[in-house]
């Protein structure tokens, strides 16, 4: 593995947990060789989960114990888990599995070089509005924007409530939303976030969704396009992002990003009887 290689790959994997915790909200979850977050409010793995792992064989069954037993303290039934290949120790996968937690979401790191040209056909059918810094931030707010996250991604109702409090997790981050909107009701049909990685030339495309209804309309490819465009004009390097399996990883490798990793999540969810 060459260097720039292993770069792009702590890249991919520090991008999932790069953003500080909001006490009471989303808190860090405390632990010298897990990374992690903790979001009592929400029972959802993607807001429960921990990664980076970097634990001794010797360290990795009491770390695993202490996972569980503290969001089962705060009544949380679902803990996911994400595994990169950076991860310790190298049987990590089989000794979750043998803790009760199954693979359940395929994520694929993939990366794309700005220094190869990307031209899209971009769809003049909606408006897109960018925003930056304070202005995204203030929109993470708005219930418009809640609603197409909660119905695009399909999360539990309600879950997007947390963006209320989010937004200084974005501060530092040179934070950019662009957002579709209808054209006959102005109302948005879909967004697509841009970050900076701290430290490194790269940025990752952290999230984009699109309402049911408006897909295969182009919206996503425009919202690429446009994010591309930020990340070369601002001299960044490389745009990575962790591509779902089943619905972004094959838009995004259409338009040249190619998978490097793959950072499967492994959810534990509590038996009935636990509940």
């Amino acid at each position: 593995m060459t260097n720039k290689e292993k770069e792009i790959l702590d890249a991919i994997e520090y991008s999932m947990f790069m953003y500080p915790g909001i006490e009471g909200v989303l808190d860090e979850y405390k632990h010298d060789s897990i990374k992690g977050y903790v979001c009592p409010a929400v029972d959802y793995e993607e807001y429960n989960r921990v990664g980076m792992s970097r634990l001794t064989e010797e360290q990795t069954e009491e770390a695993i114990k202490e996972v569980l037993s503290h969001y089962k303290s705060l009544g949380l039934t679902s803990v996911g888990w994400l595994l990169s290949p950076q991860s310790q120790p190298s049987n990590l996968e089989k000794r979750l599995v043998d803790s009760g937690f199954k693979k359940e979401i395929p994520i694929l790191g993939m990366v794309r070089s700005t220094a190869e040209k990307l031209e899209i056909n971009m769809t003049d059918e909606f408006e897109i509005k960018k925003y930056e810094e304070e202005e995204a931030i203030k929109l993470l707010k708005n219930p418009e924007i809640q609603y197409v996250y909660e119905k695009a991604y399909g999360t539990p109702e309600g879950a997007s409530q947390i963006m209320n409090y989010v937004g200084d997790m974005f501060r530092d981050i040179n934070y950019t939303i662009y957002v579709a909107h209808d054209k006959k009701t102005d109302k948005p049909v879909a967004f697509g976030a841009i970050s900076y990685v701290p430290n490194t030339n790269c940025a990752v495309l952290n999230g984009a969704a699109t309402l049911p209804e408006y897909r295969k309309r182009g919206i996503y490819s425009t919202l690429l396009q446009l994010r591309y465009d930020q990340a070369k004009n601002d001299g960044i390097e490389h745009l990575l992002i962790q591509a779902k399996e089943e619905t972004s990883a094959p838009i995004a490798a259409k338009n040249g990003f190619e998978k490097v990793c793959e950072i499967p999540m492994y959810v534990w969810r509590a038996e009935k009887t636990e509940q």
